[in-house]
């Protein structure tokens, strides 16, 4: 008999498409991750670590948060800050001159929205990383989350790992497991056709770096292309499997007609 999920994921951007949400009684946690946040502003420049929130924060305020923490009595709801995002317009940046700059502003404004929100974590989600920037990630990043982890602005963090980048995951988990909480891997993102549920599994098997326990198997259907690779009938029928190889949970994102700007 497979084992039961036991906890669970969401990425949304608005209030609608979380506050319906089955919030059951799950014998570990339920996670919202709030996307999301990036140091670009409106006209898409960068900022060098000033975050802002680009979830619907007309909304999702702490009032907001608050309620549905409490509607769900019996399992923890943590709810995250994602910061990067899908979108190849804002990628992580950071050169080498700009690194010191970065940490401090993104420990600053991170800390600034975590605390106007009640988030509990930080998410780390970069689909995209400048060629220039990938000696800079792992250090630069692992700052701002010990940063805010010292002086106790969030309890959690995460990193959501795609495909093309998993090495540059891999090396920043390497080097800093300990700070890490739970891990994503998104399989929206993989470059080859996943065709049976054992292909599914074994992608799975093959993150070895990770703890399973950590682990968390991510699958969005929301952008056109997402299901590609992995079908939803594929991903679906290996949760099972993926369950009992001792996984944390599942991830998903949560997607209304408010929630689908082409810009996140």
């Amino acid at each position: 008999m497979a084992k039961p999920l036991s906890a669970c994921r969401v990425y949304a951007s608005t209030l609608i498409s979380i506050e319906n949400l089955p919030y059951a009684n799950l014998d570990k946690e339920i996670h919202i991750v709030l996307a999301f946040a990036r140091d670009y502003d409106a006209q898409g420049k960068n900022q060098t670590g000033k975050f802002f929130p680009y979830f619907d924060t007309s909304s999702l305020n702490a009032e907001a948060i608050q309620n549905i923490k409490g509607r769900a009595e019996s399992t923890p709801v943590k709810f995250f800050l994602s910061i990067g995002g899908r979108n190849p317009k804002f990628p992580f940046a950071v050169t080498s001159a700009q690194q010191s700059d970065w940490i401090k502003n993104a420990t600053e404004t991170l800390k600034q929205i975590v605390q106007n929100y009640s988030i509990d974590g930080i998410d780390v989600y970069y689909e995209h990383i400048n060629f220039d920037a990938r000696d800079q990630f792992g250090r630069a990043i692992a700052t701002v989350i010990r940063n805010l982890k010292k002086d106790e602005t969030i309890t959690d963090a995460s990193i959501t790992v795609s495909s093309p980048f998993k090495n540059d995951y891999q090396n920043l988990y390497k080097a800093n497991s300990a700070i890490f909480n739970y891990v994503v891997y998104q399989t929206h993102t993989e470059p080859s056709r996943i065709c049976t549920f054992e292909q599914l599994v074994d992608v799975y098997g093959k993150l070895h770096y990770y703890p399973k326990e950590k682990i968390l198997a991510g699958y969005s259907d929301v952008r056109p292309g997402d299901w590609t690779n992995v079908p939803p009938p594929i991903f679906l029928g290996s949760v099972p499997q993926l369950l009992d190889m001792g996984l944390f949970g599942i991830s998903k994102w949560v997607v209304t007609t408010a929630d689908h700007n082409p810009e996140n």
